[in-house]
């Protein structure tokens, strides 16, 4: 039997509905055509040349030259630019800015891989070391009040380029849903004296059933409101915001973790598109955020998602907000924990 699941986290309601399984075509794994190369990768190493003036990267010689681990270039397809004017202005009822922010793209490996569970453990280091280098950079500009870190893998989740790369977005404004999401954040902890993620994890870990793995800083799991087929989400335990809060302990913990969460899925789901979302706080104090900005680090916990794109959204979630997932959170994080041994 179906169930309509309440997140208080994200404020969203998510339809569990297994009968949805059985409909025809439900679900068709990737197909992944080996096209011969008409071109070029520009994200390959040895063809620096090919992309803007690299912004940042790891080696350990000259910029714009092969012998790099990860490397972030402007977006070429830029969403926003960081040359635009700032400035904003209101047209009636509406408020727009200019098209002022930051699009990069981090070139996660040189490997040209077509799978992240063929990534080594180093690379998932490099990824999150990059990662947190970008964003704890882009901290020091005041005009900027929000960063997106997300990657898009596959067709049906938005790519267009197959080398492993993921993307930042930084904007000079803090979305709607982020603001009411901290905001639900910090009004729970004044009237509970503790955070919200922490009494979920808390939940979660006691009850066990949707648990994934858990280690001693962060927790994997699939979220009892999930709105995506083996949705899976890694939360700190302890007070780490973002990525900057963490060292390289901790930072070498979630990339292990990520990877064997990610060689899980794949064992799962075979060649599947997927998108990894960042959860991120506010950059800055700003008006909208001004009455939680402080405790942040005591209301936020680090949480990188990972949502598999198994099926085509209807009509009935595009116009409720409401996603329909018919694989139950317990059922995926039980499959999850199986393919965990099969790996060791």
């Amino acid at each position: 039997m179906s169930e309509l699941r309440y997140d208080p986290i994200r404020d969203l309601y998510a339809l569990i509905a297994p009968e949805r399984l059985h409909r025809p075509d439900c679900y068709r794994p990737a197909e992944r055509k080996v096209r011969k190369k008409k071109r070029r990768c520009p994200f390959c190493e040895g063809n620096e040349s090919m992309t803007p003036h690299e912004i940042f990267a790891l080696r350990e010689n000259d910029p714009d030259t092969p012998g790099w681990k990860s490397r972030v270039v402007p977006n070429l397809y830029k969403a926003v630019k960081i040359e635009a004017p700032w400035q904003s202005e209101e047209e009636g009822i509406y408020h727009k800015w200019d098209g002022f922010g930051a699009h990069e793209v981090i070139v996660d490996t040189p490997r040209h891989l077509l799978r992240m569970d063929e990534w080594r453990g180093e690379e998932y280091v490099n990824w999150l070391y990059t990662m947190r280098a970008r964003l704890c950079d882009l901290k020091n500009d005041i005009r900027l009040l929000y960063v997106a870190l997300f990657k898009n893998h596959g067709h049906y989740a938005g790519s267009t380029q197959p080398h492993p790369h993921t993307q930042l977005i930084a904007l000079p404004a803090v979305p709607p849903e982020v603001l009411a999401r901290l905001q639900r954040a910090h009004r729970y902890f004044h009237e509970h004296g503790r955070p919200l993620v922490s009494t979920m994890v808390a939940a979660e870990t006691k009850e066990g059933v949707r648990v994934v793995k858990e280690t001693s800083s962060f927790v994997a799991l699939c979220p009892y409101a999930s709105a995506f087929a083996f949705e899976t989400e890694i939360v700190a335990k302890a007070p780490l915001s973002d990525l900057c809060a963490l060292n390289e302990a901790t930072l070498r913990e979630l990339a292990e973790l990520f990877g064997e969460l990610i060689g899980s899925l794949y064992r799962q789901l075979g060649d599947f598109d997927f998108n990894v979302v960042l959860d991120t706080p506010p950059l800055q104090r700003s008006f909208s955020t001004e009455a939680f900005f402080d405790e942040i680090p005591k209301i936020c916990r680090l949480s990188l998602r990972i949502l598999p794109r198994l099926y085509r959204l209807g009509g009935f979630e595009l116009g409720s907000g409401v996603p329909i997932n018919p694989v139950a959170p317990e059922e995926a994080a039980s499959l999850l924990r199986e393919s965990l041994k099969e790996r060791r």
